[in-house]
């Protein structure tokens, strides 16, 4: 009969132990894990689920809500991505990738004036060259492609010829207007900057220019300046 009682007792303290294991939520480091692992391989529908459940505990976990943000732009879920991002910014405001996804949420919902707003209050703020072709890339989006050209003008000032994107971007952005020989002088100019450059070459052969010494422009000097010397 003792026996028995204490077996009871025992199966009964199991019970109540399993239940309580049961009942006790998932460690936010195992969830954190699982999330991570499931984005970098791309699975943003199961990611989610879990940087939801970390977000919901933690709010403030700006990185958590980051990564959310972004599954939520991989599933076509702008508001809910621009939510998540927004918390993320106010917490990381210097977060370049969160910079980027938070831009795109925006673009996505439609909300032109935000949109442009934010990316000419962060460009004038930031004085960067990426802040500014950041602003030339959604106003040529939004059909302005007057702010496009002048953030692009800002672009190229800041560059100072250090690096071949402002031009490449500058030319694309010709290119999309029909001026294909404001095009060509700014990859002209790219060239000078690094003649080894692949897609400066690649694009110089798209508009029928052969990639030489001969071909480099100075890269700080103004386009309409080099457009009368030819």
């Amino acid at each position: 009969m003792r026996k028995s009682i204490r077996n009871l007792v025992t199966l009964s303290l199991l019970l109540v132990l399993a239940g309580c294991a049961a009942g006790r939520p998932r460690p936010a480091t195992a969830i954190r894990e699982d999330a991570d692992r499931l984005f970098h391989r791309g699975d943003y529908e199961h990611a989610v689920t879990h940087y939801r459940e970390i977000t919901e505990r933690y709010p403030g976990d700006w990185d958590a809500q980051y990564r959310y943000g972004i599954c939520q732009l991989e599933l076509g879920n702008a508001y809910e991505a621009r939510q998540a991002l927004d918390i993320a910014h106010v917490r990381r405001p210097q977060h370049i990738g969160i910079v980027d996804a938070l831009a795109e949420a925006i673009f996505q919902m439609g909300d032109e004036s935000r949109l442009f707003t934010f990316l000419r209050e962060r460009a004038e703020s930031a004085q960067s060259v990426d802040a500014y072709l950041r602003l030339a890339k959604y106003t040529m989006e939004l059909g302005d492609p007057d702010s496009a050209r002048k953030a692009l003008e800002n672009a190229l000032i800041l560059d100072n010829g250090q690096t071949v994107k402002p031009y490449l971007q500058a030319a694309s952005f010709a290119q999309r207007l029909g001026d294909l020989d404001l095009a060509v002088i700014r990859l002209r100019q790219a060239y000078a900057i690094n003649p080894f450059d692949e897609e400066v070459k690649a694009s110089l052969r798209n508009l029928g220019e052969i990639p030489g010494p001969t071909i480099a422009l100075p890269p700080t000097a103004s386009a309409d300046a080099l457009r009368i010397e030819q």
